[in-house]
């Protein structure tokens, strides 16, 4: 769906964290409206278990590799999960 990202410098492990659990992370941080990717990285490893389930056993993403992914997915904290419209229609949400 989306390329992959090419890591900045030799920290630690290489982890490929689903697509789709970065899209739940964004509408996470729309429902707990939160606004700064610092606070979207604390959500996310406080509700990590909760996220990923039993289908993705790694650790926390990363807070520079969450923000990463998230602007590439177009997404801007205090904004909307715009890329939600681009997956569903705005009537069908209705």
């Amino acid at each position: 769906m989306f390329p992959e990202l090419p890591r900045h410098g030799e920290r630690g492990l290489m982890y490929a964290y689903p697509e789709g659990l970065i899209m739940l992370i964004g509408v996470l941080a729309v429902k707990c409206k939160e606004k700064t990717y610092v606070g979207i990285h604390r959500l996310s490893t406080r509700y990590w278990q909760d996220l990923c389930g039993h289908e993705v056993t790694l650790p926390p993403i990363s807070e520079s590799q969450l923000r990463e992914r998230l602007k590439k997915i177009c997404f801007e904290p205090g904004t909307g999960a715009g890329y939600i419209y681009q997956i569903f229609s705005p009537d069908y949400l209705r």
